[in-house]
């Protein structure tokens, strides 16, 4: 069996810092689709201080921080049919039309919006 003479990064998931885990676990569920596909209450009593949240095969992780730790963490999801996502999230209250960027300087649609602990997503696709 022969190995590649080069590695191959297959994914990332960032972890983002989380003031209440199961509170933006419940929020990305009900407002952007995500799926809970694991959490600390798998492996110990108490509230949830780590979870990872999953959408169409990409993955994040929710992590607890008290608030003076607190880090905000800046996130793009690359899109296709980013149409049907902008009217999701307008039919979830996540976003307004107006906040949508049709056409931006580099030629993408995107949107951005901050998640409940101020985390940024933005969803574009390239025009």
């Amino acid at each position: 069996m022969s190995k590649s003479s080069k590695s191959k990064l297959k994914f990332i998931s960032p972890v983002l810092a989380s003031a209440d885990v199961a509170n933006d676990v419940r929020w990305y569920e009900e407002k952007l689709g995500f799926k809970n596909v694991y959490d600390s209450s798998a492996y110990q009593d108490g509230e949830i201080d780590y979870a990872v949240i999953g959408r169409d095969n990409l993955f994040m992780h929710l992590q607890f921080q008290f608030p003076e730790d607190m880090i905000s963490t800046d996130v793009k999801f690359e899109v296709e049919n980013i149409e049907l996502l902008y009217q999701e999230l307008i039919d979830s209250g996540v976003i307004k039309e107006e906040q949508i960027r049709r056409q931006t300087p580099w030629n993408t649609s995107e949107v951005s919006f901050f998640d409940l602990s101020k985390n940024r997503i933005t969803f574009l696709e390239d025009l």
